[in-house]
């Protein structure tokens, strides 16, 4: 493409004598008199323009006394070595502004401004360098995921956001009015990307999905990016959970290369590569281990203090962050998940697993059931009508292969790989049951 611009990481001393183009934000002025200097900051780092009488008009001058911080500012100039951090700085030739107007609303330099504000004010907060850092991270991870799938020969899909159903059930749905028709905002592309594993065998999708559940915490959102899975012809969920780690390791190892001085620059160290396998941990054991530390369930669910808890008792037996939950029971798993041939125990077990990282569960998955008569008896058990599912059990009809899938939740996966406290701060504009803008 056509070169606008350069950024801050892209001029350096030895380039003293070219014409460049620079353009970003004011955020300090120092006039002294004769000599004015402008620090201008962009996504990449900060520089500095020089305005000296003698060397520039007056007119550009008078301009650089009277920006605000926050201006927007395109210079034309010379680089020229300098005693600066930088070691360079950029004697202007031209320069076009769009004021700003003052004062700010929130602090471009130090970091006590609220989250909420700082939400409210997006594009100014992202100016801080620091806060603009967490979404080049969340980035990376991303181009990680689709990179290693498509590497993998997986096929990257789209499928429709608005329903007619729901595939996981119960009441946490967001209703729309679509045409004089009830419809629905995805919980998850569930059916979509199983009828899609019954074609293109090995399929990805990255996008939103929606909970409408009224939770008023650090981990919880009522819209969240989803990062899908589906892989036919698999063996047992086993080879989810290998894929699974693969993925995971490949994020991390990526993250660590090519983050590392966005990791210094926000004074954090970098998330350890962990080594396969995980740790598993079976959901019986589980609930063993928090029934003798006094911790309740929820129902069947295991509750985030448990979680947590769990995540502890791995880390001090393994030195590992990730683990996997295994063999939840069939009566809080959806109907696609497939049930394990023979029980032992005294309830029912599901071939599913769930990632659990840092104390907190960022990934949820199964194999799901491909035999189509078992599949509609699961589903009245659950007390679905099979003829609301006609399109997604047609293709069950006609030789769809044993498959599975997971989902990764990315907003969670951000917060906990930057260790930040909400997970709020890794989206740009986060929905909460309080929150529709902006």
């Amino acid at each position: 493409m056509r070169k606008l611009k350069y950024f801050s990481n892209e001029i350096s001393p030895d380039m003293r004598g070219k014409r460049v183009r620079v353009a970003g934000w004011v955020i300090r002025i120092r006039d002294l008199g004769k000599i004015v200097f402008v620090r201008l900051r962009d996504r990449e780092g900060e520089l500095q323009v020089i305005f000296k009488k003698g060397e520039v008009s007056d007119d550009l001058i008078r301009l650089a006394k009277e920006l605000n911080p926050a201006s927007a500012i395109i210079v034309d100039g010379i680089i020229r070595e300098a005693n600066t951090a930088e070691g360079f700085e950029i004697v202007p030739q031209s320069v076009y502004v769009v004021p700003a107007e003052a004062p700010l609303p929130i602090d471009l330099f130090k970091e006590t401004t609220e989250l909420d504000k700082r939400i409210r004010y997006r594009t100014l907060d992202l100016r801080i360098l620091r806060n603009a850092a967490i979404f080049k991270i969340r980035s990376l991870i991303v181009n990680s995921f689709r990179e290693f799938l498509l590497s993998n020969n997986f096929v990257e899909i789209h499928t429709p956001v608005i329903a007619l159903y729901v595939a996981e059930g119960g009441a946490n749905v967001f209703q729309v009015d679509y045409f004089k028709r009830k419809a629905y905002l995805r919980q998850s592309p569930q059916l979509y990307k199983q009828l899609m594993a019954g074609a293109l065998e090995r399929v990805f999708e990255i996008g939103p999905a929606f909970r409408a559940e009224p939770s008023y915490t650090i981990r919880h959102l009522t819209e969240f990016t989803s990062l899908d899975v589906e892989m036919a012809w698999i063996n047992d969920v086993e080879d989810l959970m290998d894929l699974l780690e693969d993925i995971v390791i490949y994020i991390i190892r990526k993250v660590r290369i090519e983050g590392e001085k966005i990791f210094e620059l926000l004074g954090k160290d970098p998330p350890e590569i962990p080594e396969k396998p995980f740790p598993v941990m079976s959901y019986r054991e589980a609930v063993m281990l928090l029934k003798q530390a006094q911790i309740p369930l929820e129902g069947k669910e295991i509750p985030h203090t448990g979680e947590k808890y769990l995540g502890e008792i791995i880390k001090k037996r393994t030195g590992s962050d990730f683990f996997f939950i295994t063999d939840f029971p069939w009566e809080i798993r959806p109907f696609y998940t497939m049930k394990y041939e023979i029980n032992t125990g005294d309830e029912i077990v599901t071939k599913s697993i769930d990632l659990i990282y840092k104390g907190m569960e960022i990934a949820t998955g199964s194999q799901r059931e491909h035999r189509y008569e078992i599949l509609v008896k699961q589903m009245r058990e659950k007390g679905l009508d099979p003829e609301r599912f006609g399109y997604y059990l047609k293709a069950f009809k006609y030789g769809m292969p044993p498959h599975g899938g997971f989902a990764i939740g990315l907003d969670r996966l951000t917060m906990l790989i930057l260790d930040l406290k909400n997970v709020r701060e890794a989206v740009l504009f986060p929905r909460d049951p309080e929150t529709l803008e902006p």
